[in-house]
């Protein structure tokens, strides 16, 4: 339980950080309200955002190793959280250092990429068994 809290707040503290590089108001008006606005600047909210990144990916490279039963799908929702990460933090320092201003669809996609993932492994923790030791990893189990 305390790593799938881990995972979810990696990927919440990732959509926020990309929704105040993004300025969307509704985030931008919350975080000024708790009184960290100071972290509403390109320089602290893009080196978070890949923290956050790497913390869930983290997380979800973890949950992978140990659905032994199924390794292939979870490393599949592995790859396809690293990948939507990759492609949200292109698009996210295009758009922020002006680049490329139009590329903000390319962080709408890698998010979504990223929440998928994040779900799918939630769904794969649902079907593998819940152990507190190592007698129920064999097959028939």
């Amino acid at each position: 339980m305390n790593e799938k809290l881990s995972q979810f707040g990696g990927l919440f503290g990732a959509a926020i950080a990309a929704a105040c590089c993004l300025g969307i108001p509704l985030v931008l008006s919350a975080v000024a309200a708790v009184g960290l606005g100071f972290l509403i600047n390109d320089a602290f909210l893009l080196p978070m955002f890949v923290g956050f990144a790497a913390l869930n990916l983290w997380t979800l490279y973890r949950s992978a190793r140990q659905h032994e039963a199924l390794s292939e799908e979870a490393m599949l929702a592995f790859w396809t959280g690293s990948i939507g990460a990759s492609v949200s933090t292109l698009g996210l320092g295009l758009t922020v250092t002006g680049i490329l201003p139009v590329a903000v669809i390319l962080v709408y996609i890698g998010l979504t990429l990223f929440i998928v993932a994040n779900i799918w492994d939630f769904m794969i923790g649902r079907k593998s068994p819940a152990c507190a030791d190592d007698e129920c990893k064999t097959e028939n189990r």
